[in-house]
């Protein structure tokens, strides 16, 4: 079997209480072909020194220093795409954790099925202490909405993807839109772009990274302001005759559903 390099990024603001244990999820895979490429998004508590140190540990990593904040990791993202030397590309949060044979397991399985261009797992969830606490339900309206509807329409309804699990083909990828209104679904819409541009997720069924659970995650997911921000991303693919008036009147009122049920709830 080949063993293509793999970059990973990860965008890093202010994390140093689950920084060290994130990178060290990485560099302890059981698949080593990897260049890590640690993307400093202007930070100014302790995470410089902690990935400094680790740079003097491991030649495959390499740090990016950027001069300003923009908000949100769509623009760290987006320097890491730019220097990545990896035929493949994983995206992995400054506080979320891999197993060690995730990547392992997902480049095996791309190589065996090479009509696939991106693979995502599913994701148990852990506390602001790193204990298992349960598992990431993220996928409960795919298993409802792929009955009647393709992957690609699924994704347009609802996101079924964590970015902290994706392994994905570094060629032809859109750019994370660095847009602030749509910081927290910035992934999302990158997987609809690349859906829309007829590429193919494998889904895998294995459970393969820790997803941490913070408060703030958890308000964030079901805010109003969250809403909204959808209800922008659907405009921004009719406006640029990404999707039709139809599926933008059908994903908006569906999502306008989801958000009249929890404000009911």
């Amino acid at each position: 079997m080949i063993n293509p390099l793999i970059s990973v990024i990860i965008p890093i603001y202010n994390a140093e209480d689950y920084l060290e244990e994130t990178i060290l999820s990485v560099l302890n895979q059981t698949y080593q072909n990897f260049e890590l490429l640690l993307v400093n998004h202007n930070s100014s508590d302790k995470s410089p020194e902690i990935i400094k140190a680790f740079k003097e540990q491991d030649n495959r990593i390499k740090i990016i220093n950027l001069s300003i904040n923009k908000g949100g990791p769509a623009y760290p993202r987006n320097e890491g795409i730019k220097v990545a030397e990896g035929e493949y590309i994983a995206f992995l949060d400054s506080d979320d954790v891999w197993l060690e044979k995730k990547l392992e397991r997902q480049i095996s399985i791309l190589l065996e099925n090479n009509n696939y261009d991106f693979i995502d797992s599913n994701a148990y969830t852990i506390d602001e202490e790193s204990i298992k606490i349960g598992v990431l339900k993220i996928k409960r309206v795919y298993n409802i909405l792929k009955f009647f509807l393709n992957k690609k329409n699924i994704l347009i309804f609802s996101n079924f993807i964590n970015i902290n699990t994706i392994l994905i083909k570094n060629s032809n990828l859109p750019k994370f839109r660095e847009d602030n209104n749509l910081i927290a679904i910035e992934d999302w819409l990158f997987w609809i772009e690349n859906i829309l541009d007829n590429k193919k997720v494998y889904l895998c069924d294995e459970y393969l990274i820790q997803y941490r659970i913070v408060n703030s995650s958890i308000s964030n997911r079901l805010s109003d302001k969250r809403y909204r921000k959808i209800f922008y991303m659907y405009s921004l693919l009719f406006l640029e005759s990404k999707i039709s008036l139809s599926k933008y009147l059908s994903v908006y009122f569906f999502n306008f559903l989801k958000l009249t049920k929890y404000k009911i709830l």
